[in-house]
Order: structure tokens, then sequence, then C-alpha cells
């Protein structure tokens, strides 16, 4: 699985800015007093029901995350196995070229 590393780049200045915007709105909290106080049942059931729906998506993007996680991590195990492989084809290239070395010089 590909990693698309460019789209990723030109995205990162936008993430950061939407996700320092969230986090300022969530880090203010309503005055006390200020916060609207449900006056029935209805409009308490259905600052329930908005509470419930936050949820919900907040799992949903825990998912996503875990998702992406997950991807990178297999393309990271990936990259390793492939820097192993190199590696020792690396390795085994230079006592290649030693021995033909050492042969051409015995001649």
């Amino acid at each position: 699985m590909a990693v698309p590393w460019l789209q990723i780049v030109q995205l990162v200045p936008s993430i950061v800015e939407v996700s320092r915007e969230l986090l300022k709105r969530t880090k203010r909290l309503p005055e006390p007093g200020t916060a609207p106080v449900p006056q029935d049942t209805d409009e308490l059931a259905q600052r329930v029901l908005m509470l419930e729906e936050n949820e919900r998506r907040q799992a949903e993007l825990v998912n996503q995350m875990a998702q992406q996680l997950a991807n990178l991590t297999r393309a990271l195990t990936a990259l390793h196995r492939q820097a192993l492989w190199l590696g020792g084809t690396a390795i085994v290239a230079l006592i290649v070229a030693v021995v033909a070395i050492g042969i051409a010089a015995t001649r």
C-alpha cells in the first residue's frame, strides 16, 4: 500500500490549523451561569442527544485515527523490511567485490 506522502505534506498546514482551532474551542468553558439551563425535559433530552451525537463522532474519529496508525505501522514495517534486505544485499555485494579484487590482485 503506497502512502500518499505528497498529499499528506500538502495538507499538514491546514490540518494543524483546524486542529488548533478545534482545541481552542473545546478549551473555552462557558462562564458559570451563562450556559443555558434546560427548562424542561424536552430541552434536557435534546442536549443529551447532542452529547451522544458528539460522543459518536468522537468515537468515529478515534477509529479513523487508529486505522491510520495501523496503516502507518504497516508501511513502516514494510520499509524496515526493505531496509534490512537492502543492507544484506549491500553486504553481499561488498563481499563479492572484495573477493573479485582479491582474485584480480593475485593474477
